[in-house]
């Protein structure tokens, strides 16, 4: 499978992933990151397959190369594409700065159904 640009996974019935999706392509001035719901993706047979509770617990992403990083890796992967955030994505590749991302990330993933204080129009915030 040969890919050109990176390809995000989002759920389309959660509120963060969706806001979150609308402000990455905002700041997504290049047009480097495709952008495709969970749903939709799970339909292609040609796809990676992934655990369907993996996916609805952290953000995938397929690099243009064919890797797939999940959660904290994946936004620091796509902080690197944005220019404002270029140089925190950088910082993020620091050694170490997983041990404190990765909870942050973890935490935020679990806690999202609190954030913006709307709920998942099917409940798949609460995973």
């Amino acid at each position: 499978m040969i890919f050109l640009r990176t390809t995000a996974l989002y759920d389309r019935t959660c509120t963060l992933c969706k806001e979150s999706k609308r402000m990455f392509t905002k700041l997504d001035w290049f047009r480097q990151i495709d952008w495709v719901s969970l749903q939709e993706y799970e339909k292609n047979e040609q796809a990676f397959a992934f655990d369907k509770a993996s996916l609805r617990k952290e953000l995938h992403i397929i690099t243009s190369n064919g890797h797939v990083l999940k959660g904290f890796y994946a936004i620091r992967y796509l902080f690197l594409r944005f220019p404002l955030f270029f140089l925190l994505g950088a910082f993020l590749y620091l050694p170490f700065s997983y041990i404190i991302g990765n909870p942050i990330y973890q935490w935020i993933a679990k806690n999202r159904h609190k954030f913006l204080k709307r709920k998942c129009e099917d409940g798949s915030c609460s995973l």
